[in-house]
Order: C-alpha cells, then sequence, then structure tokens
C-alpha cells in the first residue's frame, strides 16, 4: 500500500523541503525548486512549499493541524503526504509513501522517503551510511517528531515514552495527489 513516488536525495543539508517535492513531482531537480523557493523566502515555510506545489499537482492540501489518522488516509487515497518534524535541531521534512503494520510494536509504522538519509530514532540523528529511501519509520518516532513535539529534544524524550495518539492534530502535512 505504498503510494508511487520516486525517491530523490537532497544534496545538501537545506534542501529536504526541496527534495520532498521533487519527489511527488516526478523530477531530480532539487536545485532548482530550492532556488525558486528560496528567492521568495525560506524555502521550508509551508505556505511558500503549498505555493510551488498547488499549481502543479493534479490536487493539493495543506493541514496545519494534522493527524497520524489524517497521513492514512490520505495515503489510503492514493495521496503522498509531505511532513514537517523534529528529526533535527533545526527540523526536517519528509515523504510518507505509505503504511503498514509493524510487528515489532503491534502498531503500525510508516514507509518513508527521507531525503537525508535513513533516521535513528532511538539515537536522534541520520545514519548516512543508509540511504532514505523506502525506510520503516515507527508511528511513535513519527507522532514524536511531527505531531507532539516542540522542538527536536522534546521529540526525542516522547520517542523514548512510545506515546501514540493517533487522533492528536498539531502535524503540518502536505497532501498531494499527482
Amino acid at each position: 500500500m505504498a503510494t508511487k513516488t520516486i525517491y530523490v536525495p537532497q544534496p545538501d543539508g537545506d534542501s529536504c523541503q526541496s527534495a520532498c517535492i521533487a519527489m511527488v513531482l516526478d523530477t531530480t531537480d532539487v536545485l532548482g525548486i530550492y532556488a525558486d523557493l528560496s528567492s521568495k523566502g525560506i524555502a521550508g515555510t509551508p505556505s511558500l512549499m503549498g505555493d510551488y506545489l498547488e499549481p502543479r499537482v493534479k490536487s493539493y492540501k495543506f493541514l496545519m493541524d494534522g493527524s497520524l489518522n489524517d497521513a492514512k488516509k490520505a495515503l489510503d487515497d492514493g495521496c503522498a503526504v509531505i511532513a514537517h518534524g523534529w528529526f533535527t535541531p533545526i527540523g526536517h521534512i519528509i515523504t510518507l509513501i505509505g503504511y503498514e503494520a509493524d510487528p515489532v510494536t503491534m502498531s503500525y509504522r510508516f514507509i518513508v522517503h527521507d531525503p537525508f538519509a535513513e533516521y535513528n530514532f532511538p539515537d536522534g540523528d541520520h545514519d548516512e551510511s543508509k540511504s532514505g529511501e523506502s525506510v520503516r519509520y515507527s508511528s511513535y518516532g513519527i507522532y514524536a517528531t511531527c505531531v507532539a513535539s516542540a522542538d527536536y529534544d522534546h521529540a526525542r524524550d516522547l520517542y523514548t515514552q512510545k506515546t501514540l495518539k493517533s487522533n492528536e492534530q498539531n502535524a503540518w502535512l502536505h497532501i498531494i495527489q499527482n
């Protein structure tokens, strides 16, 4: 149950949002997207991302108060979901392309294209020796980083508590059908 979305790595530490946009637009022009976004302001600003995406896709919706259940429903509807989160001290953006049962936690996990590399939730960093293509991130990790936390340290603390409230609404989600 994964949305067909290409994987595009980010070429530098600043262009995660542009790589995620490139993924849903089926292009590798990350630096061109980044230049266009940056010419209008801070590239990772949700409204700038939305202004860039909306005229280029079949359907676009931004939720400033989305939930993990909203993300799952969008994925069920064949959409890709770009999510903002506290994966780093300054934030990071990923693309959700699916979800599946998680046999380890007896819950669910998201299938993610992480443009930087695979994220290690217990350590709170990216493992640059591993690709971020179609990686599996626990719902606890996505909840902690994208929904419930106020910053990077808070996200790490929440993850260790293994809290999950799939209906809690506090995630920034770009829902894209292309």
